[in-house]
């Protein structure tokens, strides 16, 4: 066993002792009363080998209960070991006192005068005598019983059998712990228990759950498993046979206890079971209808396919909360206060505690019935360019062509400006725009002329509908031109650009026209181009490696094949 467990056990002996000794009034204690006045004078128990054998409640001349109760217990522990015990009583009137004197074997041992009766209770003199001698009786034969070496044998061999028992049901009780909660582990880890909800795994939470609610039923068997073992062991001693009654009693009044609840219990549990099946039936039947509308099998004017996964959920949520509500006061123990104080800190904590999610969840929606996005969609958040994989209730994904998953919560979603590119292209295909400003000096139609071609040689850009030029401004230095194309895949918008910029660089230092970015001052007195023999440079390192004229034979194959590639 691991030392945390041997603490424990030996934490709930000592407790469990200390609490059946406080239960069980010793003669000591007895002997640290005083006298009280006649009114005010305190009942003292007479105890005798671990047993009590009377209570006494009235004075005698000078000697308050305790006192009495003291210097019987005196006299019954002065008496010598015998083989038999005789244990008797008789009437007897001393002045103004009357009542009973017990005796044991010939000698006095205590007395119950009439006043020491209970007055609240039925019970007389006599049964009150009868009852004394009776539990007298068998404290003497359980401290002779104590005695025989037979009685000690047996005892300490049972002990050490339970104590056995006791740590074998301890290992095994870990040890199925430790089953239960690596199986619970494996399932919830390989997802058969379908542990998510919006986008929010609830694994982790999950498994927290599983293995804190498995320990504490492992923690709880444990202590009942001691507690039987501490009773069991009292009982088999003669003087620490009264605790060992004590705990069982008070084992057997708490389990009879449960089981009265439980029965008490039964019919509000029978309808909360019916409420949960009733629920769980709905909640399958309205997640087969949003199914099948998600699907496009079932349509409905006032819901869209793509609001129907998260509809579905919302529904769900809203079903099963009612349910809740309906079968709270069905639920046993509903009623206390304790349960309504339990339930009202729980409420607190989860408002205090969820005030972000309820923010992410109330943005998911926002997302979700907006339609702005949806799967497979290419879009540009913010910066993030990529396509739409995943909307849910807290978070949105978006996969970039860097194959980078990037999760953006629903409450920045809502708060950014969001383009989609594939909404509506349609037949015609996406859209998309570069811009180019030119100096004054170039002829409008000859630059219109370098777009359109670098557009007809770049692949992707659709032949319909065709590309357009449109000149934005009249700016100080230069005119900016917008070229816009229409794209046959939008999820290659990247690559067609990177493309189709490449094919208006080479067009424009074709023809000479010097690109007028970046921005400048004054006119250089020559052109800013790349002419085109200069388009396939080769290092000088390499042309001094090559000097028998491969380095203009690697040069114009180049050239060729570009030529080729036009």
């Amino acid at each position: 066993m691991r030392l945390p467990g041997v603490l424990s056990i030996a934490a709930l002996l000592l407790l469990s002792s200390t609490f059946v000794w406080a239960q069980s009034p010793s003669p000591q204690t007895s002997q640290t009363q005083s006298t009280a006045p006649e009114a005010t004078v305190e009942p003292a128990p007479l105890v005798f080998w671990n047993r009590e054998i009377t209570v006494l409640r009235s004075n005698y001349e000078q000697l308050s209960p305790a006192e009495r109760a003291r210097k019987a217990a005196e006299r019954l522990a002065a008496l010598p070991q015998v083989a038999s015990w005789n244990v008797t009583s008789h009437p007897t009137t001393s002045g103004r006192y009357s009542g009973t004197v017990i005796s044991v074997n010939g000698q006095l041992a205590f007395a119950i005068l009439s006043t020491d009766v209970d007055s609240e209770s039925e019970q007389t003199l006599q049964a009150a005598s009868d009852k004394a001698v009776a539990n007298l009786q068998n404290a003497l034969e359980a401290r002779s019983t104590q005695t025989l070496w037979p009685v000690r044998l047996k005892g300490i061999g049972l002990s050490l059998v339970a104590t056995l028992l006791l740590i074998l049901a301890l290992w095994l009780t870990n040890r199925l712990g430790s089953l239960i909660i690596r199986h619970m582990n494996q399932k919830v880890d390989s997802g058969l228990l379908g542990l998510k909800f919006g986008g929010l795994d609830l694994r982790a939470i999950a498994r927290g759950i599983e293995n804190g609610v498995t320990k504490l039923t492992v923690w709880a068997g444990s202590a009942v498993l001691i507690y039987v073992w501490l009773a069991f062991v009292l009982l088999r001693f003669p003087y620490s046979q009264p605790w060992g009654l004590q705990l069982g009693g008070f084992l057997s009044n708490l389990f009879a206890k449960l089981g009265m609840g439980m029965l008490r219990a039964m019919p509000g549990i029978f309808t909360v079971a019916v409420i949960f099946l009733l629920t769980r039936l709905i909640a399958r039947i309205t997640n087969v209808i949003f199914s099948e509308v998600e699907k496009g099998d079932i349509k409905f004017s006032w819901m869209h396919a793509d609001t129907a996964r998260a509809t579905r959920r919302l529904v769900v949520v809203l079903i099963w909360i009612f349910a809740i509500t309906v079968a709270y006061p069905y639920i046993p123990g509903s009623s206390t206060d304790a349960f309504k104080g339990v339930s009202v800190f729980v409420g607190l904590m989860v408002s205090l505690g969820s005030a972000g999610l309820i923010n992410q969840v109330m943005s998911g929606l926002v997302v979700v019935y907006s339609r702005a996005l949806q799967i497979g969609e290419y879009v540009r958040v913010g910066e993030d360019v990529g396509t739409v994989t995943e909307i849910g209730m807290l978070s949105t994904k978006i996969l970039t062509r860097k194959r980078e998953e990037i999760t953006i919560p629903n409450a920045v979603m809502v708060g950014t400006k969001t383009i989609n590119y594939s909404r509506h292209a349609g037949d015609d295909g996406g859209g998309v725009g570069t811009t180019v400003t030119i100096g004054y000096d170039a002829p409008w139609r000859l630059v219109h002329e370098m777009l359109l071609h670098a557009a007809e040689q770049t692949t992707g850009v659709r032949k319909n509908p065709p590309p357009r030029v449109w000149q934005k401004s009249l700016s100080d230095f230069y005119v900016e031109y917008e070229l816009v194309v229409s794209l046959t895949e939008p999820h290659e918008r990247v690559p067609i650009l990177s493309e189709l910029h490449m094919h208006i660089q080479d067009a424009f230092n074709e023809h000479g026209v010097q690109i007028m970015s970046p921005h400048f001052e004054t006119q250089p007195h020559e052109k800013v181009f790349v002419p085109r023999s200069q388009w396939f440079p080769t290092s000088t390192a390499s042309g001094k490696r090559q000097s028998d004229g491969s380095e203009a034979s690697d040069t114009s194959t180049t050239q060729e094949n570009y030529k080729s590639a036009e």
